[in-house]
């Protein structure tokens, strides 16, 4: 199918991206410059350059894949739509198989680069100072706001997207993403940190059919008995609470002491508010998280064991950006990037999904991708030798001539 390459029918990609229907949308050639590209994503050393794809491309020189990212005629919007078309049917297939709730996570990270001089021709593009809560300071680079859908054992990226504040804010951004979902089939939450925490975003998942549940700034007011009229600040609420007011309550494997309110908050009439501190950190300064729910008839407990399936995002960013080169991609057009960010999760998702009968996490699956893909050239290596392929050309075509 590909000549000089490796890449053939048989490859586990290839099967995967026939799955998908991508390939209804793509050229021969565009084909196999995406299945390159996976390639080199899943094999140890990527770094986001697009020379670490070229190097599995023989005879071809490394403008090809810029190229690919850059000005090759495919439309991006319908492979984007044939895998969130993907997702979307093993999530709710998840879930009607299982029972379990539906969570959408919504959250954002930083993918940091250098400033340009300002002589540079061509800097990266949408790129801006943001600040930085994991630095405490402002950097320089892309925000990223990222959607990713969870179901029991499954948790797969929906869409990533460059936060462009000229154009629209990260709350508009998350009300456009939450209203091009499918209703639940049955509990669905939208999780969230506590900057998106707003009425806004309160309202438009409960008109998509999920409850809200998210973080809380603690200098959000409430108003408990004795302070119905002025209201009191989260974060003051230790002046006048007492060990005798919250109750200890376990969340995982870690201990939290608990206060629980219901009742006003400016934003919603009626809500479940958490404040809570570690075991050992009981009205600590600086200790206290607070947590939000509309949906009043859970209890704190199922709050915060709720909120806890918002972390499989945070791992997401770490994952990306350790083996798929979230924090180094070398591209500049916006047109490059946003490609970029679309192959990351399709080789994201043959990670979580592809690589075995069964599911599973990325980390296990980029290890099989990783072996898959090693078997593979070993195989065509044999293949090569079974044919009478000359081993100078066989050289050749592995690049280690």
């Amino acid at each position: 199918m590909f000549n000089n390459s490796i890449v053939t029918k048989s490859s586990a990609i290839y099967k995967f991206l026939i799955e998908l229907k991508i390939t209804l949308y793509l050229t021969t050639p565009q084909i196999h410059h995406l299945i390159l590209f996976i390639n080199s994503m899943v094999t140890k050393g990527y770094c986001g350059k697009v020379t670490d794809v070229s190097d599995f491309m023989p005879v071809r020189h490394r403008t090809n894949i810029g190229k690919f990212l850059s000005e090759s005629p495919w439309d991006e919007d319908f492979v984007e739509k044939a895998l969130k078309k993907r997702v979307l049917m093993r999530i709710w297939e998840m879930s009607k198989t299982t029972g379990s709730p539906i969570y959408i996570v919504i959250d954002d990270t930083i993918s940091e680069k250098t400033v340009p001089s300002s002589k540079a021709k061509k800097p990266t593009e949408k790129c801006g100072f943001h600040h930085s809560h994991l630095k405490g300071k402002t950097v320089y680079g892309h925000q990223l706001v990222t959607v990713m859908l969870l179901c029991d054992t499954l948790v797969l990226p929906y869409t990533m997207a460059i936060y462009n504040k000229e154009n629209m804010s990260k709350i508009q951004m998350a009300i456009q993403f939450i209203k091009s979902l499918p209703q639940p089939v049955s509990k669905g939450y939208v999780l969230c940190d506590s900057w998106y925490s707003n009425k806004k975003l309160f309202a438009v998942s409960k008109e998509s059919g999920y409850a809200y549940i998210g973080g809380l700034r603690t200098n959000r007011v409430i108003y408990p008995k004795g302070r119905e009229k002025l209201g009191i600040k989260l974060n003051h609420m230790c002046e006048i609470l007492t060990k005798d007011d919250v109750d200890l309550v376990k969340v995982g494997n870690n201990e939290y002491y608990v206060y629980t309110y219901r009742g006003k908050l400016n934003d919603a009439k009626d809500s479940l508010i958490a404040l809570c501190w570690p075991k050992e950190a009981l009205f600590k300064p600086g200790c206290l998280r607070a947590f939000i729910s509309l949906d009043t008839i859970i209890t704190t407990e199922e709050l915060l064991n709720h909120y806890k399936h918002r972390w499989p995002i945070e791992t997401f960013f770490r994952e990306t950006k350790k083996h798929l080169g979230l924090n180094h991609y070398q591209v500049r057009s916006n047109r490059s990037i946003n490609r970029y960010f679309l192959l990351l999760m399709i080789t994201y998702v043959y990670c979580e999904l592809e690589v075995s009968n069964g599911t599973l996490n990325f980390n296990v699956g980029i290890k099989s991708a990783r072996n898959q893909s090693q078997k593979e050239r070993v195989s065509w290596i044999f293949k090569q030798a079974e044919l009478g392929t000359p081993l100078e050309a066989i050289f050749k075509t592995l690049k280690i001539a």
